[in-house]
């Protein structure tokens, strides 16, 4: 057997899979090609969810931290270090606070930075989701976790679970 063989036979299974299902207009192996609607109507037609890899921090962006502003440049005390563990920290942290000015807008109150003067017009449209927390200390893994629920790889992501509760033609839920 040519090394050809085995992904051609495959791409042609897969073919033949989606040519059937669609030509055939009807529930292929008794699964129906549509899925039934949800017991309840949704709320939301649309999501639009931004992840903003390498974008300012959500603390130049969304959320005024004035203590945290007051205190810029001081040296970290023990005791919010004591028994935590942080990514590439070493030596004696300092605070950071934002150095854009914060404004609340709409009728949510959303605070938005100096530097989305657009987005915050439209901040009744948004929502924000402030109350996730993890244990984990990099990037990657708290990613993970934000998209999954878990810190490791192999679960459903957000969006699979939006895409199937909004609606989908799929036959197979996450």
């Amino acid at each position: 057997m040519d090394s050809f063989a085995v992904p051609l036979h495959l791409g042609a299974a897969a073919l033949a899979g989606l040519l059937q299902k669609s030509l055939l207009g009807q529930a292929v192996g008794g699964v129906p090609l549509h899925l039934p609607k949800p017991h309840f109507a949704p709320n939301a037609k649309n999501v639009i969810y931004l992840h903003m890899i390498g974008a300012p921090s959500q603390l130049d962006l969304f959320e005024s931290k004035p203590t945290l502003v007051r205190r810029h440049g001081e040296t970290c005390p023990a005791e919010l270090l004591a028994g935590k563990k942080f990514a590439f920290i070493g030596g004696q942290p300092t605070f950071a606070g934002s150095r854009y000015a914060f404004a609340r807008h709409g009728q949510s109150g959303h605070e938005f930075s100096e530097l989305l003067p657009h987005l915050a017009g439209v901040s009744d449209e948004l929502t924000f989701i402030r109350s996730l927390h993890t244990e984990e200390i990099n990037h990657a893994p708290a990613q993970l976790f934000l998209h999954t629920g878990f810190g490791r790889g192999g679960r459903p992501s957000f969006g699979s679970w939006v895409t199937y509760g909004l609606g989908t033609e799929n036959q197979d839920p996450p």
